[in-house]
């Protein structure tokens, strides 16, 4: 399965074990049809915007998506959905615009360069 990962997942980053046995795939970019919002200590993807969003591929085995599923707290904050990048599709979280509520825009896409 491969999952679209844009913050804390990411290598360097603080959550990047949370991956576990995923196996790193490349670099990636959303189609231009998203927004990426700074929460604080992570970021939120969210639907609708207009902006393509820097992130990484993971090949991800099957039995460990329920553990990701509970890291990003889903159905609460995020829900895992298909993600359209620039040149393919992948699983990843986005997060209800009603919960991210005001957060401020990241307008170049990248968590990493924010």
């Amino acid at each position: 399965m491969l999952i679209f990962v844009y913050g804390t997942l990411r290598r360097g980053e603080h959550n990047h074990l949370q991956l576990g046995p995923a196996r790193y795939v490349r670099e990636a970019w959303t189609a231009p049809h998203y927004e990426l919002v700074d929460l604080g200590d992570y970021p939120a993807l969210l639907e609708s915007g207009a902006d393509a969003v820097r992130g990484e591929l993971y090949e991800v085995p099957d039995s460990w998506l329920s553990h990701l599923d509970a890291f990003e707290d889903v159905p609460t904050l995020y829900e895992r959905k298909q993600i359209s990048l620039d040149d393919a599709h992948a699983l990843g979280y986005v997060m209800r615009r009603d919960v991210a509520g005001s957060a401020p825009r990241i307008s170049s896409g990248d968590w990493c360069a924010r």
